[in-house]
């Protein structure tokens, strides 16, 4: 059992505006979905309510959300269950994984990670919990657990209590009288509940009911048992009776102090001493009630949790990404636009309509609204356009979203571009768009006749004849040569150069590059062209890479490279599956495997970092995409659990010396975190002296960021005071310096 006290830092991130404020070199956040909340429960101060990947709460005076998660001492994201003991103040958290958090005064967290950690196959969620006395029972797929709420432990656990003594699912319980009952996928069996007898024992358990129905909800009401069974409630009182007999989706049946209450699909039924009160609600999948009598309810399509009050219902939700869901993320821009679509392995449809999200330093804005977004679904390809500081997001349905300073301002589609629509459904479906040295845009069309084409920078299409095999490219990368990369759908790659004109099909020069050429498997997942000429090719057995060689068009070759790593020596990432790959700043290279997240350095030669759920914030291994801030160097994960985001040591390097930024400034007094230099040009020399001119460290810049770790040369913490940075470009043709206060104090 493991306690920790719950931060309430009021507005650190928890309010919208908060989101986009810079994190600490090294530090992580993460950016969940709280649309869909499924379901709630009330304290006797807050509300709480959770997602299927995002929990949070709405403080007393109604007008502040807190998130909450792994960063602030939960034991996870992933809330299934949520029930709250008002005698002992006590809120149980059930998650996804069996972890169960008991949050007294909402304040302090008691962690019980008994079930989470036992070896079961199979699913470990927490379905629901009830409370009785001292104890708290929690039902599981794997049985009943009961929770001594004095001492935070599991007491007993309750497996193999079917008949014959198989193991069965318990889906809820409640204590009536001296029995506990258990509803299960076949009914409601019961036992003695008493010190005397052993649960253990399968002889003491008999049906109460038994159904080819899933008994759940249930409630003890004047001594007797009220459930569920298939959208029904019944009543047992040593008999079953129906007790409301039309059939209605069931949210919730429980107890407080205003009564037992019923909540289903068009009603909130009341029963209590002074007679029955209904209040209608249309779509509830969650519902509690506070103790000022109002009721909160959630409805498991958004908007988060939402306020039932007289004068209106009010809706509750933190800032993030609209939807769990992601595909791809910009990776060389000041915000990054993120697409949650996806296609299937034939490069069809997913019709998603999760839309896309654009993250500011304001927080998330999603699926902006216009006249041009409409029928559109499936968002798949993004990409920052430099040269025009447009946003384009790609559809495989109805074309192109043009995004600019956060307003759509036109859609390309058939009727204003090359991009035609595909049978036998008719759909457009755009599978990569890149911007070269030139500011020209390029498109591909999958499954088009006519499947690339340029928007050049002065506004005019060109449609660019390429081999067949192009017909179905599906995601490209340009090189610093404007090469175009293209990741084929019948496997392999092909590379194309249109020459010094576009217009011009006589020195154009394509070449297919397959296993004879060196690529470990013809299943490309992933392509990224860096300015130092290489490019780097992830697929779904490992890395290769071209490394600029002048004979491409003659006798291409990609390599794997083989390096030393820890004493060992192997070829570089092994075997990974590589879904994305990001170019930082610092030329450094960024991987999504579905092993978690690796740094490469910029010549391939050793892995900086991986991380994995383990050792890391991240919410899952299986990294789908990599989006960045070029300007903060925040990397972006996108997994299939949700984003989180690592502020890297590296940023896009500027041409000039920018104004230089400490951050912090000033740096506190015991701070042990990175403290991180910017704006600065690429690779810049960096001096750090004391207001004598004696220095105190020396390094070099990660493109356009530098960082220090507080320390001098020899190891020792400089005196308080203000610290000067002086840095110089490679050439020495330009300098700049900047300044800041650094505190002294022993971490």
């Amino acid at each position: 059992m493991k306690k920790c006290l719950l931060a309430l830092i009021a507005l650190l991130g928890l309010l919208h505006g908060a989101q986009g404020q810079l994190i600490q070199t090294g530090q992580w956040r993460t950016h969940l979905s709280y649309k869909n909340a499924l379901i709630c429960e009330s304290s006797k101060r807050y509300v709480y309510a959770a997602s299927s990947q995002g929990f949070f709460r709405v403080m007393m005076n109604y007008s502040d959300m807190e998130k909450l998660g792994k960063d602030e001492g939960f034991a996870n994201n992933e809330v299934t269950a949520l029930a709250y003991d008002v005698k002992r103040d006590l809120l149980l958290i059930g998650y996804s994984d069996g972890n169960i958090d008991l949050l007294q005064n909402d304040r302090i967290i008691f962690n019980i990670p008994g079930f989470k950690n036992k070896l079961l196959q199979g699913d470990k969620r927490i379905l629901s919990a009830s409370f009785h006395e001292n104890e708290a029972l929690i039902s599981t797929y794997f049985g009943l657990l009961v929770v001594d709420m004095d001492n935070y432990e599991i007491n007993d656990s309750y497996s193999s209590i079917g008949p014959n003594g198989t193991a069965i699912p318990v889906l809820s319980s409640a204590v009536v009288g001296d029995s506990i009952y258990i509803g299960t996928e076949r009914g409601v069996r019961f036992a003695k509940w008493s010190n005397s007898v052993n649960l253990n024992d399968y002889t003491q358990w008999q049906w109460a009911i038994e159904d080819n129905r899933a008994a759940k909800n249930l409630t003890s009401y004047n001594g007797t048992l009220l459930f569920e069974l298939d959208s029904m409630v019944y009543q047992w009182n040593k008999g079953m009776s129906l007790f409301l007999p039309d059939k209605r989706f069931i949210a919730r049946i429980w107890n407080n102090e205003f009564g037992t209450h019923i909540a289903r699909q068009g009603e909130i039924l009341t029963l209590n001493g002074s007679g029955n009160k209904k209040e209608t609600i249309n779509l509830v999948s969650g519902i509690t009630q506070f103790k000022d009598g109002l009721f909160w309810f959630c409805t498991g399509i958004g908007p988060g949790v939402i306020k039932k009050d007289p004068a209106g219902e009010i809706a509750f939700m933190p800032d993030g990404p609209a939807d769990p869901s992601i595909f791809r993320m910009t990776q060389n821009a000041p915000e990054v636009l993120a697409s949650a679509g996806g296609v299937s392995s034939t490069f069809g449809n997913a019709f998603n309509n999760a839309g896309f999200y654009l993250y500011t330093q304001y927080g998330w804005k999603n699926n902006l609204s216009s006249p041009f977004n409409t029928n559109m679904y499936d968002f798949t390809y993004v990409q920052y356009i430099k040269s025009r500081n447009w946003y384009l997001a790609a559809t495989h349905s109805n074309g192109i979203l043009v995004i600019k300073d956060g307003v759509v301002i036109n859609r390309f589609d058939e009727t204003n571009s090359p991009l035609k629509r595909q049978p036998p459904i008719n759909l457009i479906k755009v599978s990569g768009i890149a911007e070269d040295s030139k500011g020209n845009i390029w498109i591909a069309s999958f499954g088009s006749d006519e499947p690339l084409f340029c928007y050049t920078k002065s506004g005019v299409w060109k449609i660019v004849n390429v081999p067949a095999a192009c017909r179905e490219v599906r995601d490209f990368s340009i090189d610093y040569l404007d090469r175009k990369w293209m990741i084929l759908q019948t496997g392999g790659i092909q590379v194309f150069d249109e020459g010094k004109s576009i217009d011009a099909a006589s020195d154009d020069r394509s070449i297919y590059i397959g296993t004879q050429q060196g690529l470990i498997s013809p299943e490309v997942l992933s392509i990224k062209c860096d300015e130092l000429g290489y490019t780097w090719i992830g697929t779904n057995q490992g890395l290769n890479v071209y490394s600029g060689s002048s004979s491409l068009f003659v006798s291409p070759k990609v390599d794997r490279y083989i390096v030393e790593q820890d004493g060992d020596v192997g070829y570089l990432m092994g075997e990974e599956t590589i879904n994305d790959i990001c170019v930082d700043g610092g030329g450094r290279k960024w991987m999504a495997t579905n092993n978690g997240l690796f740094l490469v350095d910029a010549y391939g030669q050793r892995v900086i970092k991986h991380f994995d759920s383990d050792n890391s914030p991240l919410l899952s291994n299986r990294i789908i995409c990599i989006g960045q801030n070029n300007l903060s160097g925040e990397i972006f994960a996108g997994t299939d659990r949700g984003i989180v985001s690592y502020r890297s040591d590296a940023s896009e390097a500027a041409e000039m010396f920018d104004k230089i930024k400490v951050y912090p400034n000033p740096v506190p007094p015991k701070y042990d975190g990175l403290i991180a230099i910017e704006g600065l040009t690429s690779n810049a020399e960096i001096k750090i002296t004391d207001i004598t001119g004696k220095l105190v460290y020396q390094t070099k810049a990660n493109g356009g960021k530098a960082t220090w770790n507080g320390l001098r040369m020899d190891g020792s913490r400089p005196n308080s005071g203000v610290l000067f940075v002086f840095a110089i470009n490679t050439d020495g043709s330009e300098t700049a310096m900047g300044k800041f206060i650094y505190v002294q104090g022993n971490p």
